[in-house]
């Protein structure tokens, strides 16, 4: 089976249609819908022994988390891009954070 090269970015076709396809993730906002993504960020973390157990400890208690949405209008940063969304959130980690 063709392994898409290119994973269907860019503006040109290369070689063959099987060059634009393959699986992709969808990340497309449908107008007047909610999307709910989940993002997975690592963090640094010790492992502190207190006694006979092994605790996880942030290295540190805030986090800064910045998103920001853009619209490209043809596939790149060319430009032509658009800043639709953005947001900067502060996270205390000592009182949000659940460990999962």
């Amino acid at each position: 089976m063709p392994f898409p090269g290119r994973l269907g970015r860019g503006n040109e076709m290369g070689r063959g249609p099987y060059e634009k396809s393959g699986i992709l993730r969808e990340t497309s906002i449908p107008p007047l819908a909610r999307v709910h993504e989940t993002f997975e960020i690592t963090y640094p973390f010790e492992d502190v022994e207190k006694g006979d157990s092994t605790r996880r400890e942030l290295v540190n208690d805030e986090l800064l988390v910045s998103v920001v949405l853009w619209y490209l209008p043809f596939g790149e940063f060319d430009g032509n891009e658009v800043v639709f969304f953005e947001e900067e959130k502060l996270l205390d980690l000592k009182t949000e954070w659940i460990w999962r």
